[in-house]
């Protein structure tokens, strides 16, 4: 049912397309992406260890956008959840041991509005992060303020979570990511250029105290990247790229030394799951 949603949603907002993408191309924009994913990484956390799925679209009119976006595991890396949707949905067809394979383990929605203002560009909305049969939904506002003209472009937003970290007598969850880039350009029709990038994050006692029983704050997650563009006609493009993303140690408290030894669930091993290198390519449609 999740999936039909999804692509329910899709093909409203191509249909939409269809119907005002003629109006005015300076007012009115859509595109769609589909990745493929070697590892899916959230905010330094690995969710999936093995090759997911990522399509998305937007549509954009007058600097508001809609974005609704999803990730399926490729492989049954996660045989384990097959069991327990089974256990809790005794109608569930399958393997236990495909676990989330060929389903949809998370949907988002992204309502948002973007403006620039010569050298600085600002923007802020809401998202709706839904997990289909394994978590309750949850709710984050965000902004972000960049800018342009200044090198490597840098950009700060952040988010807070309004649902789900502060339920019961849980605090809100804040979580702050810095980032920037540069672009070095190529005289060539095909490969345009290599973008490099890097962020760091942070994040408050609430954020911590959700996801992993730590109530300090601080640092959590970094990560660099290198990405190729591909031009391929006026409508269609696609982008490879490699990624390197660690947690950091700077969460204290609770039951684990830090971070790195609470998201791995052994103070033994510190820093022995937080690390990931992973990559990806992404085939990208606008008009």
């Amino acid at each position: 049912m999740n999936l039909k949603i999804l692509i329910a949603t899709l093909g409203l907002v191509l249909a939409l397309g269809s119907l005002v993408g003629t109006a005015s191309a300076q007012e009115y924009s859509f595109g769609g992406d589909l990745a493929a994913v070697s590892k899916y990484i959230w905010r330094g956390q690995r969710l999936t260890n093995d090759w997911s799925m990522q399509p998305s679209m937007t549509m954009a009119i007058n600097g508001f956008s809609f974005n609704a976006w999803g990730t399926m595991d490729l492989t049954a890396v996660n045989e384990g959840m097959g069991r327990q949707l089974i256990n809790e949905n005794p109608a569930a067809t399958g393997s236990d041991n495909d676990g989330l394979q060929g389903r949809f383990s998370e949907i988002d929605y992204t309502f948002a509005y973007d403006h620039s203002f010569n050298d600085v560009s600002v923007g802020g909305g809401v998202i709706f992060y839904t997990f289909p049969d394994r978590f309750d939904t949850t709710t984050e506002l965000y902004g972000t303020v960049g800018l342009d003209s200044v090198p490597l472009a840098p950009s700060v937003t952040l988010y807070v979570d309004i649902d789900e970290t502060s339920a019961g007598d849980g605090d809100t969850g804040v979580y702050v990511n810095i980032e920037g880039g540069h672009s070095f350009g190529f005289n060539h029709d095909v490969f345009t250029g290599l973008d490099v990038g890097g962020s760091i994050a942070f994040a408050n006692g609430g954020f911590g105290n959700f996801y992993y029983g730590i109530e300090d704050g601080g640092s959590h997650d970094a990560s660099c990247t290198a990405s190729l563009p591909i031009a391929i006609n006026d409508n269609w493009s696609a982008v490879g790229f490699v990624t390197y993303s660690s947690l950091l140690s700077e969460f204290r408290g609770g039951q684990f030394p830090d971070l790195r030894d609470a998201y791995r669930g052994t103070a033994g091993t510190p820093g022995s799951y937080a690390g990931t290198v992973w990559g990806g390519f992404n085939f990208s449609l606008s008009f």
